[in-house]
């Protein structure tokens, strides 16, 4: 089981066929302490991504190109790096 936290309200957890975006709500549940929540169910990494930045998204403006750029460098880049540091650690390449 890989547990990805993206921030303290969203994780993505996959067993190795099955990726789904949690948004949690404080508990774990089972063995191995999956968050709880509200989930979604995604064939990739990357589709699971683009669904939590559209949601975390909603309710944040951008003016400029130069705001969506430094949202894309200090945001979306730390989920990319860490979603590959996690699966690497797992043996999935």
């Amino acid at each position: 089981m890989i547990t990805i936290d993206l921030d303290n309200k969203f994780a993505i957890v996959s067993d190795g066929e099955v990726i789904k975006l949690v948004q949690k709500d404080g508990r774990k549940k089972g063995k191995d302490g999956t968050p709880s929540g509200r989930k979604w169910w995604f064939q990739t990494y990357g589709q699971a991504v683009k669904f939590y930045e559209k949601k975390v998204d909603a309710g944040k403006p951008i003016h400029s190109l130069r705001e969506l750029a430094k949202q894309i460098d200090s945001g979306y880049k730390r989920i990319e790096i860490m979603i590959d540091q996690k699966l690497k650690e797992a043996g999935v390449e």
